[in-house]
């Protein structure tokens, strides 16, 4: 054989080996949906993960506080009632022409109404936090890092507090002047429970901003890595069949140019498990 024919021989038998280990990359990837990444590849994927982890905490501390003020409405909803009730006994009771058993009477009910609301604003807690009892309010985490932009404040709505020393506390319907003077607190007392329920709506409409704002960014991460990670089938089929066509035609060459160089690729063939 001369030289020129045994180095075409030995560069066609290059190319087909070369083949082989492409088409066994790819039928891997076929396997597994993966692609083979590249060392960059790889640290965009880690710092991707990193990011996306980053998110779980804010969005955790996010629902804890949807459902801190959750029972802190539902709460509200039933101290409502009780203070709508509380309101009409008073203005009832505020009536010059009772006398002092009908007073003491209304005001025996009065008082189980209050010791009620009292119970609703005590026990609307959620793992240790209270938006009705106290004035601590409720810190949230809403970002990734650690400045006042990654936190949100929710004001308490302290109706334990208008009851044991705020507007409510000592009222009561004994006589018809100390009626009115508690309606006139009852009704200051509702105003301020719906400015602090507006509030609560308000707080809980911005975190749902929030909250969808972190979930955006963490599907973007999370599709980002599977765009780097995933294989596309099609294209990969498409890569295979061009490359099993490109290796028929070295094989082929190589048969009518060297048979026993032939019969070598096709028994390291087999024995790669490509064929």
């Amino acid at each position: 054989m001369s030289i020129a024919k045994t180095n075409l021989v030995n560069s066609i038998t290059t190319a087909v080996k070369d083949s082989q280990t492409k088409i066994k990359a790819l039928e891997s990837q076929l396997v597994s949906g993966k692609k083979v990444l590249t060392t960059e590849q790889q640290d965009t994927v880690a710092t991707l993960s990193k990011t996306a982890s980053s998110f779980t905490k804010p969005q955790a501390s996010i629902t804890a506080a949807q459902n801190t003020i959750g029972v802190a409405q539902t709460a509200i909803t039933s101290i409502n009632k009780l203070m709508r009730q509380m309101q009409q006994m008073a203005s009832l009771a505020s009536s010059p022409s009772l006398n002092a058993s009908d007073s003491n009477n209304f005001n025996f009910r009065f008082q189980k109404l209050v010791t009620e609301i009292g119970k609703l604003a005590t026990s609307a807690k959620l793992n240790g936090t209270n938006l009705l009892s106290g004035t601590a309010g409720m810190n949230v985490v809403i970002g990734t890092d650690k400045t006042a932009a990654s936190r949100y404040f929710i004001n308490s709505v302290n109706v334990f507090g208008m009851m044991t020393t705020g507007l409510l506390s000592g009222v009561k319907l004994d006589t018809p002047q100390n009626a009115q003077e508690a309606n006139n607190s009852i009704r200051s007392a509702m105003m301020q429970i719906s400015n602090g329920e507006t509030n609560l709506k308000y707080a809980s409409s911005e975190l749902s901003k929030k909250a969808n704002e972190l979930t955006g960014l963490s599907v973007q991460a999370s599709d980002s890595i599977k765009t780097l990670q995933n294989i596309d089938p099609v294209k990969v089929k498409e890569q295979l069949t061009q490359l099993k066509s490109k290796q028929n035609i070295d094989y082929q060459l190589i048969s009518q140019l060297d048979p026993d160089a032939y019969k070598s690729l096709k028994i390291a063939s087999l024995k790669s498990g490509l064929n």
